[in-house]
């Protein structure tokens, strides 16, 4: 009964994970994105930030609209340049106007994790390093915006620093492993590896390495 239990959880891990490997980076952030940043807009709008709410409602439909085109048209790279537009700018209101609470600063520490996904480790980088500097030259030039104190400012600079190198260096192994796969891949003559395909791959391996 316990075997059928975990075949059947096997199996329906299998097919997540199969979904998933049909989308890209940027399907995923959108499916994800969109319901949240409509979800803060009400919140927003709720507690009487209607300044903040109206930035995030009009971001969730031009959202809505590149999963649009992305959905008709296909992936294009631009189209990842386009979301982490939306997100830096919401990022960064969210970093100077404090947010709820005083602490959408922490989306910021996301931001780099999100670059090197969805356009890459090299991409990624440079958007990461961008966004940085863009907060601090608006900070340098715009001080009465700021919420956070001179002492949090260099804490969340440090984390922001620390969270971009790893996503970088995630990144980057990530497609060196990536490159390897598809040279292994073109090797043995397969199009493709899905889920299911792996115990089958396994056993291409183990053959290939006995001879």
């Amino acid at each position: 009964m316990l075997c059928c239990k975990g075949a059947a959880m096997n199996e329906d891990e299998l097919s997540f994970a199969d979904m998933l490997l049909r989308l890209d980076a940027l399907h995923i952030c959108l499916m994800v994105g969109i319901p949240f940043v409509a979800t803060f807009s009400e919140i927003n709008f709720s507690l009487g930030q209607s300044m903040l709410g109206s930035i995030e409602f009009v971001m969730m439909l031009s959202l809505s609209m590149l999963a649009w085109l992305l959905w008709c048209k296909g992936s294009r790279p631009v189209y990842g340049h386009l979301f982490l537009g939306h997100a830096a700018v919401l990022f960064g209101l969210l970093y100077f106007l404090g947010g709820f609470g005083g602490i959408g600063f922490i989306w910021s520490l996301g931001f780099p994790y999100i670059a090197c996904l969805v356009v890459g480790s090299v991409a990624g980088g440079m958007w990461s390093l961008a966004y940085l500097l863009a907060l601090v030259a608006v900070g340098f030039f715009v001080q009465e915006v700021i919420v956070q104190t001179t002492a949090q400012l260099l804490y969340i600079v440090l984390a922001y620093t620390a969270m971009s190198l790893i996503a970088y260096c995630a990144a980057v192994v990530r497609e060196a492993r990536e490159a390897r796969m598809a040279k292994l891949e073109g090797r043995l003559g397969l199009r493709s590896c899905s889920p299911q395909d792996i115990p089958t791959f396994l056993e291409i391996l183990e053959q290939s390495d006995g001879r």
